[in-house]
């Protein structure tokens, strides 16, 4: 019996292979198959060369595939998979939210939130009774703060606004410059605006906004110090809706930063939340919620076998 895990991102899908005792057979990249971000017709192209691969690694379909898909906000009715992957998969297949398998990727199943800040954010989690939270989650539009894109348009902003003398100076127009290789400013709207603005670009920017504050820039360490409070905020959301005590942090902006993982540590000094980071990848959070499915048992070696991965 085979089983696969799917986490299908906003730009970039991994699939991971394992069989009845965790043991993993293969894993590879597809295209997108959020199906808002790249319509659907392409998205069930995606869905078809994914399918491709597995019969190439399996010779035949899984025969239980657990998809993460950041397209969703909860588990996908049999209506909504019908319509995404109708007429290509013809086993079991079971659909989430990628942020569900991520939450199942530090958790395995038992209580517990996490808190995820990269390009976009939001926090989720599952209670003792077993039900599913979430809070933020709106999007750049809506908000999405605590999140790379929120830092980085609040530092082009700012770097904007004292370009324009509405607002202090600060290292970000010269660091804006710089970043984008821009020979004046107005040559930001295209990049901001253009054809095929991507969310990523932008984000991008909020390594800058943490460098020109570790230099002691001003603005960058108060704009820094928004995006934490933010993050605090959105995880003080989650533990009170959920009634948890246990917050995971996941995403580059929690993992990787230099700043603003370790303020927001801080911020939960001396108090009773227990704060750590997930062990497993969504894609084998993926398979946890396979396996649990089926009501097999996440013993000690599939765990020890889905740690290889």
């Amino acid at each position: 019996m085979f089983f696969c895990g799917i986490d299908g991102g906003g730009t970039t899908t991994t699939a991971v292979v394992c069989d009845e005792c965790g043991k993993i057979q293969g894993s590879f990249k597809a295209g997108s198959i959020n199906h808002y971000g790249v319509g659907l017709e392409k998205a069930r192209e995606n869905y078809v060369a994914i399918k491709e691969q597995l019969i190439r690694l399996l010779g035949s379909e899984p025969d239980i595939t657990y998809i993460g898909n950041s397209a969703l906000d909860g588990e996908a009715t049999d209506e909504v998979v019908q319509q995404l992957v109708g007429g290509i998969f013809h086993k079991k297949i079971l659909m989430h939210s990628d942020v569900y398998i991520a939450l199942l990727g530090f958790t395995r199943g038992a209580s517990g939130a996490l808190l995820i800040s990269g390009t976009g954010s939001m926090a989720c989690a599952i209670d003792q009774e077993g039900n599913f939270h979430t809070s933020g989650g709106w999007g750049q539009i809506l908000g999405d703060e605590g999140s790379g894109y929120h830092l980085g348009m609040a530092g082009i902003q700012a770097a904007i606004h004292f370009h324009d003398q509405m607002a202090p100076p600060t290292l970000l127009l010269e660091r804006l410059l710089a970043f984008y290789r821009l020979n004046n400013l107005a040559d930001l709207i295209e990049i901001v605006y253009g054809s095929s603005p991507e969310k990523g670009n932008i984000a991008a920017f909020a390594i800058e906004v943490e460098k020109a504050a570790q230099q002691g820039d001003e603005v960058s360490i108060r704009l820094i110090d928004d995006e934490v409070e933010w993050l605090f905020r959105l995880s003080e959301s989650i533990l009170k809706k959920s009634g948890v005590k246990c917050l995971g942090l996941y995403g580059s902006m929690l993992v990787k930063s230099p700043i603003i993982g370790p303020q927001l540590i801080a911020r939960y000094s001396g108090s009773d939340v227990k704060l750590s980071y997930p062990r497993f990848k969504p894609e084998i959070g993926a398979l946890f919620g396979a396996f649990t499915h089926e009501n097999i048992s996440l013993d000690k070696e599939i765990i020890a076998n889905l740690s290889l991965y």
